[in-house]
C-alpha cells in the first residue's frame, strides 16, 4: 500500500440501522449525495463498517464507498460455532475489517486473541484497520509507551509482507462521545508512537507505509485539521457517519468539496 493522496473517511455503524431496509436507503441516499460532488472526489471515497448480516446486499448496493466488518474472529475454518472467518467475509463482499475496536475490547477481547484475529485477517488479504487507543492520559506520558506495547502485541503473529494492507485507527476512548476531541498535537505525538511501534516489528520503511487514522468526536469542523495538522491519513467516525448529512459533510470537508 503506498502513501494516500486521499483522505481514508471510515465510518462504524455500530449496531445501527434498525433493518436492512433502512441501511438500503442509507446507501442509496449517500451515494446520490456524493455523486453531485464526484468531480471533486474520486469515485469511492469512503469506507463503512456494518453489521455482518447486512453485508452482502449493502455491498452490491454502494457505488461510492467500500463496505466491510465491524469485526472478525481469530480462528481458522472449522468446527467453532457461532463465529465468522475473513474468507467467509471477502466472500460476501466486505473489503475490509475493523479489529480490537474500544467498544470489543471493553467486551473482555484479550491481546492475545487479537494478534491471532488480525493475522488470519491479513493473510487472507483483507485490509484490517486495528484499533488502538489510551483510556486516559497520564503526565507522564506513559500511555504512549502503553500504546506502542499494544501495536507490538496486537501484531506480533503478523508477516512483514502482510503489512501492505494494515491500517492503525487511534481512537482515545477519553475522546470518543465526547465534548472535548483530542487536539491535533496530541493526535501527532501518538502518531509518532505508532510508527515508532511499527518501525521496531518491521523497519521504518515498512512503517511509514502504514497509514493512520484517527478517530473520536468528529465532526466536518474539525475533520480536516486533523488530516492537515494531525499527521493521520484519514478518520474512523462513528456516530456522525450513522446519519446521511453529517457523514457526506465530514467527507466533503476532507476533500475540499
Amino acid at each position: 500500500m503506498t502513501k494516500r493522496t486521499s483522505p481514508i473517511i471510515v465510518g462504524n455503524w455500530k449496531t445501527t440501522p434498525a433493518n436492512l431496509n433502512q441501511a438500503i436507503k442509507f446507501i442509496k441516499a449517500i451515494d446520490k449525495k456524493y455523486s453531485s460532488k464526484k468531480n471533486k472526489m474520486p469515485k469511492k471515497g469512503f469506507y463503512l463498517a456494518v453489521p455482518e448480516i447486512f453485508i452482502s446486499e449493502i455491498s452490491k448496493e454502494c457505488v461510492h464507498g467500500y463496505v466491510g466488518s465491524q469485526n472478525v474472529s481469530g480462528v481458522s475454518i472449522g468446527q467453532t460455532t457461532g463465529t465468522t472467518i475473513p474468507s467467509q467475509l471477502l466472500s460476501a463482499g466486505a473489503t475490509f475489517t475493523l479489529i480490537g475496536h474500544s467498544e470489543v475490547r471493553a467486551q473482555g477481547e484479550t491481546a492475545d486473541q487479537r494478534s491471532h484475529k488480525v493475522a488470519l485477517s491479513l493473510q487472507s488479504k483483507l485490509l484490517t484497520i486495528l484499533c488502538v487507543g489510551e483510556h486516559k492520559r497520564d503526565k507522564e506520558g506513559k500511555y504512549l509507551s502503553e500504546l506502542e506495547e499494544d501495536v507490538r502485541k496486537s501484531l506480533s503473529l503478523v508477516s512483514r509482507n502482510n503489512f501492505n494492507n494494515l491500517i492503525i485507527a487511534y481512537e482515545p476512548v477519553w475522546a470518543i462521545g465526547g465534548d472535548t476531541p483530542a487536539t491535533t498535537h496530541e493526535c501527532f505525538e501518538v502518531v509518532i508512537a505508532i510508527r515508532r511501534a511499527l518501525a521496531s516489528l518491521v523497519g521504518i520503511d515498512y512503517a511509514k507505509k502504514v497509514h493512520v487514522l484517527y478517530g473520536g468526536t468528529v465532526t466536518k469542523e474539525n475533520a480536516l485539521s486533523f488530516i492537515q495538522e494531525g499527521g493521520v491519513d484519514g478518520l474512523l467516525i462513528g456516530r456522525a457517519s450513522q446519519d446521511v448529512v453529517s457523514f457526506m459533510e465530514i467527507i466533503s470537508s476532507c476533500y475540499g468539496a
